[in-house]
């Protein structure tokens, strides 16, 4: 058996854990990204999404332990009723609303309170920008990300 079967056998044994319907689940790996999506409806998913999705992220985080320790070099993105597709959507429209801003203003600007996951997202999504860059400081639930022009 493969790793990567063996693996997913592993995450979705963890998933039955917290009483998810793994026929529901499906798995996308590019290589980098792991993607793991359970399409639960709305009234479902919410109490496998939590607050500002802290139950999602914990839940994400406990499957990226499971696989680094499979030695796999994988980003994990965990989504449940489609969160984060959701999430990313409205990142990139306040990315959009903020991004005019600096341009209107010439300064930098901060997003609101974000999660690592979100952070890097919108990181991500700025990174082959020629226009803007970003950065983040502070610590822990204080640290913020900021939109600014590049030099």
């Amino acid at each position: 058996m493969s790793i990567e079967k063996q693996l997913q056998d592993n995450i979705i044994q963890f998933l039955n854990y917290l009483n998810l319907n793994t026929e529901l689940i499906t798995f996308e790996d590019d290589g980098e990204l792991l993607t793991i999506s359970v399409a639960l409806p709305a009234e479902d998913a919410g109490i496998y999404i939590g607050r500002y999705a802290s139950t999602l992220d914990s839940i994400q985080l406990l499957i990226s332990l499971m696989v680094n320790k499979s030695n796999l070099s994988r980003h994990i993105l965990f989504d449940v009723g489609g969160y984060r597709e959701n999430r990313l959507k409205t990142l990139q429209e306040m990315v959009a609303r903020i991004s005019a801003k600096v341009l209107e203003t010439g300064s930098a600007h901060a997003m609101p309170p974000l999660s690592s996951t979100e952070r890097r997202q919108v990181h991500v999504l700025l990174s082959q920008d020629e226009t803007f860059t970003t950065y983040s400081e502070g610590e822990g639930g204080e640290r913020r990300l900021f939109i600014s022009k590049k030099n």
